[in-house]
């Protein structure tokens, strides 16, 4: 993308710099690029503003940034002050994503080809407003969100001397562990002199010793003396003491060393450390505890070292006690000796023996107690270091913890802030795309507002709801005219809106809603019910083609007394709360980490089927088929599922043996229990490294609630965790699937058209599989510090279980558990966070038993909390439990009563076999062989009585009204229908039809509804077409204004002397009444032609045309219902023909068509017409004169005293649509009449056949029986009906229902003849004639209501059709009347402006005066247009120049220029003798050149005023500068501050990329000076006067050419020497610090405070001479000027941070103290003087004393310091800007005129 993104900025756009990906973040930071793009696709305007400073790179981004925003938002691109901040600031994809949007932007506006102000102009004001405001805001933010460059200057010195304070730490460090390296390598050498020393010691003595042992004289024993003995006893023991005590202490000492040097060993690992800490001591700020503290440690440091000096000198004194009593003890032993020698020799070895054992014992004693001590310390030091290593590992572990603790937490509000953003940006879609729909919503109601004048159809309105509602775009996507066969999202969205609206049009259709709602005179006409006769037919033979599925059987589980879960995140309390409730109210608790364990453990001990039986006897027995079917199924599919991981591998034994390895095992697994089973499954599932899948998890679940006693209830612990779970849970313990549930619905075939009567009402309720579900709520931050204190908890544990080394198995299994959650307490939180929104609408919107407790509470409080609710859902179980019993007692108490007291019968014969019959009807609805059985038990009943004989008479049997006080009428709820076995083929063929029938039916009307919606669109469109078309006909151009332009050219062009003219008056006024002739034969002929373009309007045809479209849409409509009521009458005749077991009868006639209007008038054969077409004799919409009697619309003219009105005559139209419906009703009667017919003449052909059979069987009876047989045989004839007569009344419809009913009742019809004929009739055969006459009336019943219902919503369609027409109709010719209104409007309002034209022409005329300005007559308005003047106006005189005058003594910038010509031929260089300046000056004053040179108060000056003007501008020698006597000469102008002046001098300097110190006027007036030259200037109001001097903006041009090398080509201007010349302050030691300023480029600060009352040296001698020339001045120019000097004090004063730390060259310092002119110097005979006065040996003196090598920059502040330097400043007069008002003041020729020069001073200083 970034390349992609390059290639487009280098090649197509063409940047001013190139640019590359891996350089793109940092080359867009400053916002200049992103500019320049805009700039050059012409959108940024303001892209010379833009600024690339390198200097000022804050300053930069935010004027960059702030520019940007409006042009960005422009295009659309998201741009606010975060993304400006990320492109600010590079971070990594931020700006090559701008760039993109950037693009696609201009793309799109490249396509489109708009500018930028097109875009402007096209927002609406209101968002261009509401942008405007934004950007105001985007801009404050950006200023708060961007640094500025101060502060990142700040940033970057503090970080500076933060490095450099670090450094320094560090040096300090190493310097003190150098000296601590020095003492330890002095103690080491003093040691290793020591032990040199107690070595040679040991070697002397070792001698001595060798020496006695030598010795062999034989020394006499002497005598015993005891006292001796004891004595010498005691001193050793008190030596051994001493000697002991010396060595504990040299010990001591000794440890004390390498302790010592331990630590100096540290120090070499924590410098850093150290020297971090010691820096961040040194950041800190000190307080008094600290400091105390710190006194405290030295105080207890300085005792420290006095015990370790006084340790020492002790000692040194021991060590010096040893090594005295050492010499002691040698010289005694040589004394000893001596004595010894002198006894025997004997005596000698004795004694010699017997000291060598002495010295042995005593050295081995030692030696052990030596041994010993060093064990001890060696314990004593592993101990330690053993403590201190646990230590430091604990606290590691602690920081590395609390490390861990701060990730998770930072993870989790990531985590948190992404699923924020994601929530965000989704609640943002969705309310942009409804803010969206609003407002196509409002802009569409607007357009069709502006159609239809303000009168938006209902139905419109209607639909866009719709649209609206579900989410559908208004505006058409894309057209579906050329639909192809890969539609593009557009099109498919347009498919979508199709079927929404056709779904919406047909549903209120068939339910007669909305616009298809009857009218108010119709109130009374409902829409038809249902047909419950043609609804049971149909639903009869869904169920026999399309078969429901036997739902399975409902899982039988123990009542339990309480069933519930309890959910939560981790860690918010559920096994505690479980825990809880089950030792409180005994409830068994279901952990399904548990019970998976216990599963695996039971396959691992092999558990057996009896082993695990311990489900309850009463469970058992009533759940026995159930767990037969469901349980051993599940087992099996899991044991299929192990087979393949249980497999032997492949060992070369062949397939036998691997198949009967695997047979052995699945026997053995079909052995185990479930549990086991389910365990083995799982197991193997998670060696593999597999989930165990929410099925098995569910059947472990439901195993366990198996094995639950039925006394005690069961809660779940955390399951079900996913929505999954838990329908799977419910599915297990209910039997009630919700997924099949939801699409049972969906796929169960049901009626579009008609509704199941048998159907229940309401779907049964059932109960959930749970009581309650119970969400203990905590927030993650809860769940992270119990995590944590959990890991607190293991880890204080671990530590002791280690201490007592008693861990156990379990103690490691929970910590690793803990330690596991903790690696995955993250992804736990999010997936419950990911599946609790749909576990939560389970619960509580479709179970209702959601319960929400907060876990956050205290321990106690929560477990009495769960415990309440707990008893309160088992009281409401109980509750529920108890009301359901009563109410099945009080069912089984009805049916016990029904049962005992049956609906009594008449006992007679005639009676049984009709009770027979209906039983056998009610059961074969139910079941054939239950129909069987009660037939047979109806035979047998009526041939059981008195042994009659099995034939009845029809005399025999009892009028059906006696049967019940009134009959039940077809179709309702008490009938019972008939349901005959069918043939097999019958339902196959007869579904497929009707479902053609429904769908042919659905999707015709569709199509009509939506060509009815069309053409409703159409209407509206074209009618408002043809308003505007005609208003701009009205409004097309004319030519009178080329008339009246002409009369008004001649009018003037008349001579000024014969205006008064009377005979010229009258030519006039003839002129004028021939334009307003010619005017009005113009607007008469443009009406004439609107009347004509009115009439071709509304004679094209247009309206008859779109009236019979609508016409044949609605009948159409007509031809729908009869063709619905064609195919369901031939549904039913085949179904109940099917019923009696006759063959269907083929269609003998074709259906009935309605004919449509011909509109086309396209002549068609006989043959070719499929659909009748009827030619259209209605008339067009014409304009008549006479009156009409048929029904019409008139609307009357606006025509004066005219009886001509329009017409529109469609009562013809009306006769069509009503004989049209008048014909589909009558072919809909016909239709039933003929089918009645039918069915009376099948009925009288089987009753002849009957009667033939009757009497051929009953001819031998007669004969036998003679004539009393043949009177039986004539009394017992039976009525035939006969057809009805059709010549009465063609159109009369007859009824089967009374046909039917006159049947049942016997009531005298006129229609029936009655012939009786005697037939006997088997009970058989009279059930076969009772149900035949009971079908056909079902069938009768419901054509009749089928005829009902279509005639109906025939009467509807015409309704409908009618308004449809009259409002076209209406419409129409409101159109036509608007355009007549129009067209009279318009003729009148042109023929008053003609006459308006007139009377201003005559006025004129009377007046005798000439139009001057232009007379318009544009259409209806007539104006005098001021703008434009037909008699040009005389040409005004030029403005003079304006010119500068001197005011109060002021120079002129004309006087400046000609002042700097001739010093500059003079002196170029600048330096110029004190003399010639004088002469220059005076020969200018005296001579006559002079007098337009200088202003008259200098040319009053004399030779003395002038030398002392001279001395004033002589610094050192006896040169003056020129400039700078210009540059004083040249005020008043603003004198800038050392703030301007660093202000300007970096403006040069950012424009001067080359650093040569040197600029072109091109640049200079880019970058300008302190002050603008636009001033508040007056204009003067009178041509004639000049405009005002703008002197500030001349002085800018004059300094550029008094400071610049006119020498370049082109001039250039050393910027720095010309703001040293601006730096000059009437305080000369304040000038040189500003002077100093400019040449660092840094402000420096004066130290010595001036205030404002307190004046020095120049200026105290300023006051001494105002003061002394009152006369000249006031008191209150002085104050002003004072005021006006003290500004850059107090400016001073305010700023914040002064940079004192620049350092100055000894060029810059020299060239501060020698900046007029050149070295170079002029050529004059003085030029030799200039380098008279020069300090360059004092200045290297100065920068050698202040220790700078090869004279480079030293600070500022301690060159300041030095006192040369200091005198230099005070005494130094080059930077003082002498006062020319003070100058001019001291001549005596001001003293004549005292108020003038006042006068002249106070708007000086005003000014």
């Amino acid at each position: 993308m970034s390349e992609i993104l390059c290639e487009w900025l280098n090649g197509e756009v063409k940047l001013s710099r190139s640019v590359d990906p891996k350089s793109l973040p940092k080359e867009f930071s400053t916002g200049y690029l992103i500019g320049e793009i805009l700039h050059k696709y012409e959108l940024q305007d303001d892209f010379n503003q833009f600024s690339q400073s390198r200097y000022r790179v804050a300053n930069s981004k935010l004027n960059n940034f702030s520019r940007l925003e409006p042009t960005l938002q422009l295009l659309g691109v998201q741009f606010d002050q975060n993304e400006a901040q990320n492109i600010m600031t590079e971070q990594h994809g931020a700006a090559t994503k701008l760039l993109y949007q950037l693009y696609v932007a201009l793309e799109k506006k490249k396509k489109a080809g708009l500018t930028g102000v097109a875009m402007e102009t096209m927002r609406p004001a209101g968002p261009a407003k509401l942008k405007g405001i934004e950007s105001e805001l985007y801009r404050e933010r950006l200023r708060n969100l961007m640094p500025r460059q101060t502060d990142l200057r700040l940033q970057e010195v503090s970080e500076y001397f933060e490095m450099k304070s670090k450094h320094m730490e560090n040096k300090m460090a190493h310097i003190r562990f150098a000296e601590q390296q020095k003492v330890q390598k002095i103690q080491e050498e003093q040691r290793a002199q020591d032990i040199e020393k107690h070595r040679k010691g040991r070697r002397r003595q070792n001698e001595i010793m060798a020496r006695i042992q030598a010795a062999i004289i034989q020394i006499p024993k002497p005598p015993p003396n005891r006292t001796l003995k004891a004595m010498e006893a005691q001193k050793m023991l008190k030596k051994k003491k001493e000697a002991q005590d010396v060595y504990m202490e040299i010990k001591k000492f000794e440890k004390f060393m390498r302790k010592d040097t331990l630590e100096t060993q540290e120090v070499d690992t924590t410098a850093p450390d150290t020297t971090a800490q010691t820096t961040t001591e040194l950041l800190s700020t000190y307080s008094d505890d600290e400091y105390t503290r710190k006194i405290q440690k030295r105080l207890e440091e300085d005792s420290f070292a006095r015990e370790q000096r006084e340790k020492r000198r002790r000692k040194m004194l021991m060590e010096q006690l040893i090594a005295h009593e050492a010499q002691e003890e040698a010289y005694r032993e040589d004394q000893l000796i001596n004595r010894l020698m002198r006894q025997s020799q004997q005596e000698r070895r004795i004694a010699v023996q017997l000291m060598h054992v002495r010295h042995e014992k005593e050295v081995l004693w030692q030696n052990r107690i030596f041994r010993e001590k060093q064990y001890e310390e060696r314990r004593l030091k592993e101990f330690q270091e053993a403590l201190d290593r646990e230590a430091a590992l604990a606290k590691q572990e602690k920081i590395d913890y609390e490390e861990q603790i701060c990730k998770e937490r930072e993870l989790h509000k990531k985590i948190a802030a992404e699923r924020a953003e994601a929530r965000y940006k989704k609640h943002y879609s969705m309310c942009w795309e409804v803010i969206d729909q609003i407002i196509d919503l409002s802009t569409k109601t607007g357009e069709y507002r502006m159609l239809t004048n303000n009168l938006i159809p209902i139905k419109l309105m209607r639909d866009w709801k719709e649209l609206f509602f579900n989410g559908k775009p208004i505006y058409e996507q894309a057209s579906l005219d050329p639909l192809q066969t890969d539609p593009t999202p557009e099109q498919l969205v347009e498919l979508d809106k199709m079927n929404l609206l056709d779904e919406k049009d047909y549903d209120e259709y068939k339910s007669m809603i909305g616009e298809w709602c009857p009218p108010e005179e119709h109130n009374g006409s409902k829409p038809p019910s249902n047909n419950n006769i043609l609804g049971h037919v149909i639903y009869r033979l869904m169920d026999i083609v399309y078969p429901p599925k036997p739902e399975p059987p409902t899982p039988v589980f123990p009542p339990f007394p309480i069933q519930g879960c309890v959910l939560g995140k981790l860690f918010s309390g559920k096994s505690t709360c479980v825990n809880f409730l089950e030792k409180a109210c005994n409830i068994q608790v279901l952990s399904i980490d548990t019970l998976v364990q216990d599963s695996i453990k039971a396959f691992h001990e092999s558990e057996m089927e009896s082993e695990n039986n311990l489900i309850p006897q009463e469970v058992e027995d009533s759940g026995k088929q159930n767990e037969k079917s469901k349980s051993i199924p599940s087992v099996k599919l899991w044991i299929n599922v192990l087979l393949p991981y249980n497999s032997a591998p492949y060992n070369g034994l062949g397939r036998k043996e691997s198949s009967h390895q695997q047979m052995k095992t699945s026997s053995s697994l079909n052995s185990l229990s479930v549990r086991a089973s389910l365990g083995a499954a799982s197991e193997q599932l998670l060696k593999k490294g597999k989930n165990i899948p929410d099925e098995l998890l569910v059947d472990i679940m439901v195993e366990a609630i198996k094995q639950t006693p039925q006394k005690k209830g069961w809660i779940m612990d955390g399951f079900p965790m996913t929505i999954n779970q838990a329908k799977l849970l419910e599915k297990a313990l209910t039997g009630r699937d919700p997924d099949k549930a939801e699409m049972k619905d969906e796929k169960f075939k049901k009626s579009s058209l008609l509704t199941d009567p048998a159907a229940p009402k309401e779907p049964p309720f059932s109960l959930p599989a749970f009581d309650f579900a119970l969400l203990l709520d905590i927030s993650d931050t809860t769940v992270l510090e119990r995590m944590a204190g959990m890991k607190d908890i293991s880890s204080s544990s671990q530590i002791q279980l280690e201490d007592s080394n008693q861990t156990s198995d379990v103690e490691l299994k929970e910590r690793e558990k803990i330690d596991l959650v903790g690696d995955q307490i993250q992804h736990r939180i999010a997936g419950f966070l990911d599946n609790w929104p749909k576990l939560e609408k389970w619960f509580s919107v479709q179970q209702n038993i959601l319960v929400k407790v907060n876990g956050e509470t205290e321990k106690n409080l929560l477990c009495k909390r769960i415990k309440e609710i707990l008893l309160e859902e088992i009281v409401k179980k109980q509750n529920k439990n108890s009301k359901k019993y009563k109410r099945k007692e009080l069912e089984k108490k009805e049916a016990e009563k029904k049962q005992e007291d049956p609906t009594p019968f008449p006992q007679t014969e005639t009676l049984t076999v009709p009770s027979d019959k209906n039983k056998e009807t009610e059961s074969a609805s139910e079941d054939k062989k239950g129909k069987k059985e009660e037939a047979s038990k109806g035979k047998d009943a009526a041939n059981k009585p008195g042994k009659m004989s099995s034939q009845v008479t029809p005399e025999d049997l009892p009028p059906l009204i006696s049967l019940g006080p009134s009959p039940i009428k077809p179709g309702s709820d008490e009938w019972i229908y008939v349901d005959e076995p069918l043939p097999k083929e019958i339902p196959e063929f007869l579904i497929p039809y009707w479902e053609m029938i429904e769908n042919a039916y659905e999707n015709t009307i569709k199509t009509i509804l939506r060509y009815l919606r069309q053409e409703r669109y159409f209407v509206i469109h074209y009618l408002a077409d043809t308003r505007n078309h005609f208003k701009d006909y009205l409004r097309r151009p004319d030519h009178k204004q080329e008339f009246v332009s002409q009369w008004q050219s001649d009018y003037n062009s008349i001579a000024d002397d014969l205006w008064e003219d009377e005979e010229t008056k009258a030519e006039l006024h003839q002129r004028v009444t021939d334009l307003r002739d010619r005017l009005w034969d113009i607007c008469e002929n443009r009406r004439e032609e609107a009347e004509q373009e009115r009439s071709d309007i509304m004679n094209d045809g247009w309206l008859p045309d779109h009236m019979g479209i609508l016409m044949n849409h609605f009948f159409s409509l007509m031809q729908v219902e009869v063709d619905r009521f064609q195919d369901t009458m031939r549904f039913l005749h085949d179904y109940y023909r099917g019923m009696e077991g006759k063959m269907p009868t083929e269609a003998c006639r074709e259906f009935s068509r309605i004919p449509l209007l011909d509109i086309v008038n396209v002549e068609q054969s006989v043959d070719q017409m499929w659909i009748p077409m009827v030619p259209r004799k209605a008339p067009s919409p014409e304009i008549n004169i006479t009156k009409q009697k048929s029904k019409a619309i008139q609307v009357k003219s606006n025509k004066e005293n005219s009886s001509e009105s329009i017409t529109f005559n469609f009562g013809a139209d009306e006769k069509i649509i009503t004989d049209t419906w008048q014909a589909a009703v009558t072919a809909i009667s016909n239709m039933v009449n003929a089918e009645i017919q039918s069915k009376e003449a099948e009925e009288e052909k089987e009753r002849q056949q009957l009667e033939k059979k009757e009497q051929d069987r009953q001819k031998p009876s007669q004969a036998a029986g003679g004539k009393g047989g043949g009177k039986d045989t004539k009394d017992a004839k039976t009525p035939l009906p006969k057809s009805p007569n059709k010549k009465k009344d063609s159109n009369r419809e007859v009824s089967a229902t009374s046909w039917l009913l006159a049947q049942k009742t016997g009531a005298p019809s006129s229609t029936l003849v009655v012939e009786v004929v005697p037939i006997l009739l088997t009970p058989e055969e009279l059930k076969k004639q009772e149900l035949k006459l009971k079908m056909k009336q079902e069938y009768f019943s419901a054509l009749e209501f089928e005829e009902e219902a279509a005639k109906s919503r025939l009467q509807l369609i015409k309704t409908k059709a009618l308004a449809f027409v009259e409002e076209l109709a209406m419409k129409a010719e409101e159109t036509y009347k608007y355009m007549e209104k129009w067209l009279g409007a318009r003729f009148l309002a042109e023929m008053s402006s003609v006459d308006k034209l007139t009377e201003i022409a005559r006025h004129h005329i009377e007046c005798s005066t000439k139009i001057p300005y232009e007379l318009v007559l544009d259409e209806t308005d007539f104006f005098i247009n001021n703008d434009v003047k037909v008699i040009p106006d005389p040409i005004p005189p030029p403005r003079p120049p304006p010119v500068e005058t001197s005011v109060n003594g002021t120079l002129t910038i004309s006087q400046l220029s000609t002042l700097h010509k001739q010093f500059l031929q003079v002196a170029p260089k600048g330096l110029i003798p004190n003399k010639i300046f004088i002469d220059i000056l005076l020969d200018l004053i005296t001579l006559n050149l002079g007098t337009n040179s200088l202003p008259d108060v200098w040319m009053r000056l004399t030779l003395s005023d002038l030398q002392n003007l001279a001395t004033t501008l002589t610094v050192s020698s006896e040169l003056i500068d020129w400039r700078r006597f210009l540059l004083t000469a040249a005020q008043p102008w603003p004198v800038p501050s050392v703030m301007q002046l660093l202000k300007t001098l970096h403006s040069f300097k950012a424009v001067d990329e080359a650093g040569s110190g040197f600029v072109t006027q091109e640049y200079y007036n880019q970058v300008g000076l302190w002050f603008k030259g636009s001033e508040d200037l007056k204009m003067p109001e009178n041509p004639t006067e000049p405009l005002p001097f703008n002197r500030l903006e001349h002085l800018i041009m004059f300094f550029f050419i008094l400071f610049a090398d006119a020498r370049k080509n082109p001039s250039q201007l050393d910027y720095t020497k010309m703001l040293l010349y601006f730096a000059s302050h009437p305080d000369a030691v304040e000038g040189v610090y500003r002077a100093l300023s400019i040449a660092t480029g840094a402000y420096i600060c004066r130290k010595k405070e001036v205030s404002a009352p307190h004046l020095t040296g120049e200026r105290a001698h300023a006051t001494n001479v105002i003061d002394s020339q009152e006369s000249l001045r006031g008191e209150e120019d002085l104050t002003g000027m004072l005021i006006k000097e003290e500004e850059p004090l107090v400016e001073k004063e305010e700023i914040l941070y002064c940079t004192d730390e620049g350092r100055i060259s000894m060029e810059t310092l020299l060239r501060v103290f020698h900046h007029e002119g050149s070295k170079a110097g002029d050529n004059h005979r003085f030029s030799d003087q200039q380098t008279a006065g020069s300090n360059n040996k004092h200045f290297m003196k100065i920068y050698e004393e202040l220790g700078s090598e090869h004279l480079k920059p030293i600070p500022v502040t301690l060159l300041l310091k030095h006192p040369f330097i200091q005198d230099l400043i005070n005494n130094y007069q080059g930077y003082k800007l002498p006062v020319t008002e003070l100058l001019l003041g001291k001549t005596p020729h001001h003293k004549s005129s005292d108020n003038h020069n006042g006068d002249s001073g106070d708007g000086d200083s005003k000014k």
